[in-house]
């Protein structure tokens, strides 16, 4: 007696195998989605942290941190990141304080601040991902 011999799926196996696939996408989809989200807050920690680095040099020659800036004709630095995912910004500047900011383009992202006293804040982003670049 000769048996039938079947090549392929049956549609019960192929449909266990999108079932898999799609949880495996579920799970790691969100996880994705925070990395990339926390990649691009290195776009914005980095340029405020040189910035603070330029702002206490200012603060040396100047004996204030008034008239510091940052932008084309900057004296501390440049108005946007290096992938210009954030703008930079001397938010406030007197005598003996500062606030830098870094708004970013995306509003996903958190708006980060850097004061002179190394306090580091952020606020905003409507991610439904919990990222925080500090």
């Amino acid at each position: 007696m000769k048996t039938k011999n079947n090549k392929g799926f049956t549609l019960v196996e192929l449909m266990v195998t999108v079932a898999i696939i799609g949880a495996l996408g579920a799970i790691a989809y969100p996880s994705y989605t925070a990395y990339t989200q926390k990649g691009k807050c290195a776009d914005g920690t980095g340029p405020l942290m040189t910035i603070a680095g330029r702002m206490e040099e200012y603060y040396l020659n100047n004996d204030t941190y008034v008239g510091a800036t940052v932008g084309s004709p900057g004296t501390v630095g440049e108005s946007q990141s290096p992938k210009g995912l954030y703008t930079l910004a001397v938010a406030s500047a007197t005598k003996f304080a500062y606030t830098l900011t870094a708004t970013p383009a995306d509003t996903a992202q958190n708006t980060l601040k850097l004061d002179s006293l190394g306090k580091k804040t952020e606020t905003g982003g409507t991610t439904g991902v919990a990222t925080t670049c500090w």
